[in-house]
């Protein structure tokens, strides 16, 4: 069985798929790297890839083809802050004024002096595009970022760029087991998936199984156990909301 898709969640179905192989006695999943929620779909279709694991809806031609969407989880995109920073949240307009580039250092917002290091995603990404513009309200993004193609590269700089801000979901966080930094609260409410069940944090991703209309019974197998008790499970240990079938 061959999966690939989105960098935010691709590392949580890696860890479900840890558990259904050894429920089997023998690895049956092959990840495939280096695609993102469009790629790992262009595969279903042209027969190279069983399961797109996506983070994004399907567009307008996706949806025109014969392809099943299986929502499996939720996962809350926080803001963090590279440690040591004594901040433990902020406002959403705070936030917009650092994205929008009217506030540049951390003095302006109660933290100690230093030039903020503002980080983003590619135009392209879905974290961008689903989470951030919606957030930015229509405000243009007129910071001075440092601009990071992958997910995990956002994680590992905010792990280790100096007075550095960024964004990430938070499963990702506790999968790569992100160190030094701090994850802050917005407008008082501290993201997860207790906040995103009491539908008090509004910014989140959904990350759905794509599979073909007629993939094999192994296929579908999986996605079960996936949206089943065991993968529920595993994907709470992780932080984010589990969606069952």
């Amino acid at each position: 069985m061959r999966i690939s898709g989105s960098g935010t969640a691709l590392p949580l179905v890696q860890e479900v798929a840890r558990a259904y192989d050894t429920q089997r006695g023998a690895p049956t999943i092959r990840f495939e790297p280096g695609t993102n929620t469009g790629g790992a779909i262009r595969g279903l279709l042209q027969g190279t890839m069983d399961v797109a694991v996506a983070n994004r809806p399907l567009s307008d031609a996706e949806a025109r083809e014969d392809l099943l969407v299986r929502p499996f989880a939720r996962d809350a995109m926080a803001f963090a802050v590279t440690q040591p920073n004594p901040l433990q949240g902020l406002s959403t307009a705070q936030l917009q004024e650092v994205y929008g580039g009217a506030v540049t250092d951390w003095e302006q917002l109660g933290g100690p002096s230093g030039r903020i290091a503002v980080l983003d995603r590619d135009a392209d990404e879905s974290a961008r595009k689903e989470v951030l513009l919606p957030f930015m309200a229509g405000r243009p993004i007129g910071a001075r970022t440092i601009v990071l193609p992958l997910a995990a590269e956002m994680v590992r700089a905010l792990e280790g760029t100096p007075h550095a801000l960024g964004y990430s979901p938070v499963g990702l966080l506790r999968v790569l087991r992100a160190q030094n930094l701090q994850v802050l609260a917005l407008d008082g409410v501290t993201p997860g998936p207790q906040a995103l069940a009491a539908g008090t944090y509004p910014w989140f991703l959904t990350y759905t199984l794509v599979t073909r209309a007629d993939a094999p019974v192994a296929v579908r197998r999986f996605v079960e156990f996936v949206l089943g008790s065991t993968g529920r499970r595993t994907l709470e240990a992780l932080g984010v909301a589990a969606l069952s079938a």
